[in-house]
């Protein structure tokens, strides 16, 4: 991803829906929350560029040739990462699978203490498929709480959000583990299998050319939500990512994404 201040307008604005409570005298007063807005052209996204914007960013620490031995079903990996992170790694990247994410899968990566075995480590890895009008890029995240693994999978649009919000939070002097904290899904079990398109469960009942996803972050919590403004090889759509996070403003970056 290339991307200048120049390429995004930021506006502070007072209020929005995140209070803070005074607790002397009972008043609520309005949290500072601040607004980005960019473009970005979608046939610039790649499952390659988004793993490489995550080590960047958000500090990743990649494990080459360790994914290809654990979605073979090889035991001999358990001395770089548990048996039971490898079963929940090789399920969901299974469902990838089935969704039709068959290219350019990247490496295994760590983010958090960089330790296979520790449990504030998220493990994460990414694959990609063709929409019809472009590149729809999907992660799976996996990380240990109370001694149970869980993954999450993130595509579509949610997925490209966190991929230009990064260098966002980077220009605002975050450092990668608050970036990472800010962004990467962690303890979560929602599916976001968001397409171009809009959202790709139509049995939900969303509206057609929508969706919408909310995960939790080590520091608080993301919000996505998606319109499809105007369909087709020219067309484009809207990605609107809150970034609501422990002792940071809470952020609302609009990205428009042209087909």
């Amino acid at each position: 991803m290339s991307l200048s201040r120049r390429q995004f307008n930021r506006i502070i604005i007072w209020g929005g829906a995140s209070f803070t409570a005074s607790a002397t005298s009972g008043i609520f007063f309005p949290k500072p929350a601040e607004a980005y807005s960019l473009e970005y052209p979608l046939n610039a996204l790649s499952a390659d560029r988004v793993f490489n914007g995550i080590q960047k960013y958000c500090g990743a620490q990649p494990i080459p040739g360790i994914l290809s031995p654990i979605l073979q079903g090889n035991t001999n990996v358990s001395n770089q990462i548990e048996a039971s992170a490898a079963n929940v790694i090789r399920t969901a990247d299974q469902e990838f699978v089935n969704r039709n994410f068959t290219n350019n899968r990247t490496e295994l990566a760590l983010t958090g203490s960089g330790s296979n075995f520790a449990a504030d480590t998220s493990r994460l890895w990414g694959r990609q498929k063709q929409d019809k009008v472009g590149p729809n890029v999907g992660f799976g995240f996996v990380q240990k709480f109370e001694d149970q693994y869980s993954d999450s999978k993130i595509s579509g649009p949610t997925m490209c959000a966190i991929h230009n919000s990064q260098q966002i939070l980077a220009d605002q002097r975050l450092t990668p583990p608050e970036i990472a904290a800010s962004l990467l899904p962690t303890r979560s079990r929602l599916d976001d299998w968001g397409t171009w398109g809009g959202d790709a469960d139509a049995s939900v009942g969303r509206n057609p050319g929508v969706a919408f996803s909310q995960y939790d972050t080590s520091a608080g919590t993301v919000t996505s939500r998606y319109d499809l403004v105007e369909p087709g090889p020219k067309g484009f759509g809207r990605v609107e990512l809150t970034v609501e996070a422990e002792n940071q403003p809470r952020r609302v970056i609009l990205i428009t994404v042209r087909f």
